[in-house]
């Protein structure tokens, strides 16, 4: 009879896929090197397929590596969550809880979020996970990388979702008197400051700036939102950025709404069928009683404005 793999099997390879080294990912799960190393061996034996390429410098994952990794985790995920929702039943919480958010979400939305539930759940632990890079929060929470992300939720997916709130993305510049709403002929006359393309939170913005903007309008990608404030306080530009990330505005600044708007939804997505396990319960019971507070609305009245 052929046997599958382990679940020790499966945390050595996401491990050691994690860390670039083999001694690195059993520093991280507390065994020898060499058992992380047999466990990824037994691995590839069960295919006859490498499932690293060894070097000097370190192990990179292969192509078949790379197409197995998102089902180890998820596979290891499963495993947890059988637990989880056995012990479900009025058991004090404990473990991680991963979520992934952009940096906007993280210093605005998410650390009022975490205050409430570290209150109920003191021994649940928190990792946040960046949310911007690469294909976003959305792709981390489908190859079990992340259990919640709290980011721009987008029309088409298979997630669970929870929306929370509007913001709307705006022109950020110098602070001075309008006579008159922006055009999109304004753009023309300095470089425009935004976030980078390639980043899957940033597409949509791009996208709707290039059916309007000339083909001569400067655009400079800049990835941190505190550089690119400074940049448009010392006239190299304005930026255009969503709402919540221009937070908070500084003093030199002013913001005016684009031409034609555009607004992201941004809330938090589960795995369909997560989201009543105990620690992602939690986490949206907490989210459910910030929203009722005074300090929400006075968040969700700013961005509306």
């Amino acid at each position: 009879m052929t046997h599958g793999p382990t679940l020790i099997q499966l945390r050595a390879f996401i491990a050691a896929a994690e860390a670039g080294s083999f001694g690195q990912a059993a520093n991280a799960l507390g065994l020898a090197p060499s058992s992380v190393s047999e466990s990824v061996h037994a691995l590839e034996q069960l295919r006859g397929e490498p499932l690293f390429r060894r070097s000097p410098r370190g192990i990179t994952l292969t192509a078949a590596g790379e197409r197995a990794l998102p089902h180890a985790r998820l596979a290891v995920q499963h495993s947890e969550d059988f637990t989880l929702a056995l012990n479900g039943n009025g058991a004090a919480l404990a473990g991680t809880l991963r979520v992934a958010a952009y940096r906007s979400l993280g210093v605005h939305l998410l650390p009022p979020v975490l205050s409430l539930l570290r209150r109920r759940h003191p021994h649940l632990r928190v990792q946040i996970l960046d949310g911007t890079s690469g294909e976003g929060g959305e792709h981390l929470i489908e190859d079990g990388r992340a259990d919640v992300a709290f980011t721009e939720l987008t029309a088409h997916t298979s997630l669970f979702t929870l929306p929370v709130v509007e913001d709307q993305h705006v022109v950020v510049l110098p602070k001075r008197r309008l006579s008159r709403s922006l055009t999109w002929v304004d753009f023309q006359a300095q470089p425009l400051l935004l976030f980078p393309a390639h980043h899957a939170c940033n597409a949509e913005l791009h996208r709707h700036l290039h059916t309007f903007l000339t083909p001569d309008t400067v655009v400079e990608e800049v990835a941190e939102d505190e550089v690119m404030l400074s940049m448009v306080e010392h006239g190299l530009g304005w930026a255009v950025l969503p709402h919540l990330a221009a937070l908070p505005l500084r003093q030199s600044l002013m913001t005016q709404p684009l031409p034609v708007p555009l607004a992201r939804t941004l809330g938090v997505a589960i795995q369909p069928g997560r989201a009543g396990l105990p620690h992602t319960r939690a986490f949206l019971d907490a989210l459910r009683m910030y929203r009722t507070t005074p300090e929400f609305g006075r968040l969700q009245k700013f961005l509306s404005e």
